[in-house]
């Protein structure tokens, strides 16, 4: 156990350093003792995905320094100088948000490689126009955000949507992470509002793919989802749900995935997803009073979808997405649970 923790120590190491916190071994191993008889089959798996889901805070340096140069070859610059000058890093997230930090580092990168800084170049004209996150979960923000840009209009009264149909103009989102069923929904609401062909010339690029989409064949559903089997405390609470909408994408099938790549095998995942699932509904049984209809024992979901949660298994040095099972994050006095990756205020 202890061999483990230390593994997956390595990993996780920044989580949150900069906000004084500080993820030790023994801390760890505290919270895995929470899955009493389990916690060896926790870390063991934990160990075996994390290295792959966890986002440290050098790792997405990388992947900002990756992105730039993916677009500078896109829009075919020669210098750095000049596609800053034609481009705007859309800064439409509040402050305390996953955005303005990546900007940050995107500054830092900029001046490690190039020596010059994005903002010396606010002013210039603007034709591309990139819009940074770390995750696409569900979605609904990012879509937001791109709804909203498209239906923005310039001096001359012409919609942003227009500009990029006639090639004045480009969009482009950049995530580390992006779920595919989340990323259907969002394309599907930009096809509705503005036409499939705007929807064609947006450029989306991610490091990291979660194939969770239930519709979708050869998906490695790199989540956690359980197995509908005969387990009472899962299956009661699913049933006891208001919810309506999505129900027959609340369990996985057993042939789903066709080869197990995320988890160690087959059986392993089928416990793992069953233990969390459980322990999430304990949690969710502590809550005194009325309880959000959008708190699932599998991380944060819109209150209408009769599932469990999205499983998201991805985690970043700044943060935790809240559609992470809940047993890595809660944290609520009285509960007596310690969360593995302490919440930060989302505001």
């Amino acid at each position: 156990m202890e061999e483990l923790a230390d593994r997956i120590y390595e990993v996780v190491k920044d989580y949150r350093n900069h906000d004084n916190i500080k993820i030790t071994p023994k801390k760890i191993l505290d919270w895995a003792e929470q899955f009493n008889d389990d916690s060896k089959l926790i870390l063991t798996e934990l160990d075996n995905f994390i290295s792959e889901v966890y986002i440290s805070r050098q790792k997405a340096k990388k992947y900002v320094k990756g992105h730039v140069g993916r677009y500078i070859k896109l829009f075919g610059y020669s210098n750095v100088t000049q596609f800053l000058m034609d481009t705007e890093f859309l800064d439409l997230q509040q402050s305390h948000k996953s955005q303005p930090a990546i900007l940050k580092l995107l500054d830092e990168v900029l001046d490690e490689n190039f020596s010059v800084s994005y903002k010396d170049y606010l002013t210039f004209p603007k034709k591309h126009y990139i819009y940074f996150d770390d995750i696409l979960a569900s979605g609904s923000t990012i879509g937001r955000h791109i709804t909203e840009f498209l239906a923005q209009t310039d001096d001359n009264d012409k919609k942003f949507a227009e500009k990029i149909l006639l090639n004045e103009i480009t969009l482009s989102i950049s995530v580390f992470c992006l779920h595919q069923w989340g990323f259907s929904f969002q394309d599907f609401r930009i096809i509705k509002t503005f036409g499939e062909k705007i929807s064609k010339k947006i450029n989306w690029y991610s490091n990291y793919q979660i194939e969770n989409h239930a519709k979708f064949a050869d998906q490695k559903f790199n989540v956690a989802k359980p197995v509908k089997g005969n387990n009472i405390k899962i299956n009661s609470y699913l049933e006891s749900l208001e919810a309506t909408k999505y129900e027959d994408y609340a369990y996985r099938s057993k042939t789903d995935p066709a080869q197990e790549t995320f988890f160690i095998n087959a059986n392993s995942r089928i416990k793992f997803e069953d233990v969390i699932t459980e322990k999430g509904i304990d949690i969710i049984n502590k809550i005194s009073g009325k309880i959000k209809p959008n708190l699932r024992p599998l991380g944060l979901i819109n209150p209408t979808y009769k599932i469990f949660g999205l499983g998201t298994h991805f985690f970043t040095w700044r943060n935790i997405p809240n559609n992470c099972p809940l047993v890595y994050w809660w944290e609520v006095p009285g509960h007596d649970w310690i969360p593995l990756f302490p919440v930060t205020n989302r505001g």
